[in-house]
């Protein structure tokens, strides 16, 4: 899993590239995914891979530690709209930053509102490249990334271990398939609506190695298959005033704060 977590306060560094994991009742790291819970996951993956567009928001929450080691949370609303397969564009307005983030099919450009800055480097031209070029150069991604690949559930389930169905349970009066999943590092839980649009309802990751153990959670809504967005909405103009900088490539084995 390419699961995608808040960095630090800087504005332009948005996400980190973690691996990802969950609790299981399967305790050898050789042993598959529970059939059921491959199955679920493979039905939403194929179901979300089946879209020419898609578009939907995430209402996000994620923990940070203080200097004096107290969990403290922070969130904010995340706008997604896809375009496969060479399109993407994220509105992001919570706590910490406010940054847009669009790919044209040639350049990645994110731009931060409270700063008036923007950041923009040439990538690959298909999405799934494209995010992993700049998260391979830059360290920097966008909210819930494994959801905008052309095959969501290989990029899910490409570093799990194990996993199992935990139940079947509501998000926001949703009857959901409950599935927890488990990698090296990270646990990671999933709620998959049941129906016949089995989309992801709710996405919990724990950093079970990290100090504190933080989490972090998506609550995804709003899904629209049929959005119709003009090519305009996929293309970057600068706002007024606006200062193009330069992205800073990642060390190598560095992973940013």
């Amino acid at each position: 899993m390419k699961l995608l977590r808040f960095c630090g306060p800087c504005p332009l560094a948005a996400f980190v590239l973690l691996a990802v994991a969950a609790p299981s009742n399967l305790t050898s790291a050789e042993a598959p995914p529970h059939a059921a819970a491959d199955r679920i996951l493979r039905e939403m993956g194929d179901f979300l891979a089946s879209a020419g567009e898609l578009a939907f928001e995430a209402e996000i929450s994620y923990d940070t530690l203080a200097a004096n080691g107290q969990k403290i949370q922070f969130g904010g609303v995340a706008r997604i709209a896809v375009r496969r397969p060479d399109r993407l564009h994220v509105e992001f307005n919570g706590d910490e930053r406010q940054n847009q983030t669009i790919f044209d099919g040639k350049r990645f450009t994110v731009y931060d509102a409270a700063a008036n800055v923007y950041v923009a480097t040439e990538v690959p031209p298909t999405l799934d490249a494209a995010i992993d070029r700049m998260v391979e150069t830059y360290g920097f991604s966008v909210p819930t990334a494994d959801l905008v690949y052309a095959d969501p559930y290989r990029t899910l389930i490409e570093n799990v271990e194990a996993g199992f169905v935990v139940g079947r349970h509501a998000v926001a009066g949703t009857p959901c398939h409950h599935l927890a999943f488990s990698q090296e590092t990270i646990d990671w839980q999933i709620w998959i609506e049941d129906g016949p649009q089995p989309v992801p309802r709710q996405l919990l990751i724990t950093y079970k190695n990290e100090p504190g153990s933080p989490q972090y959670l998506a609550r995804l809504s709003n899904w629209s298959f049929q959005p119709r967005f003009s090519d305009h909405y996929f293309r970057f103009r600068a706002p007024a005033g606006a200062d193009e900088i330069d992205f800073l490539p990642i060390r190598q084995g560095e992973v940013k704060p």
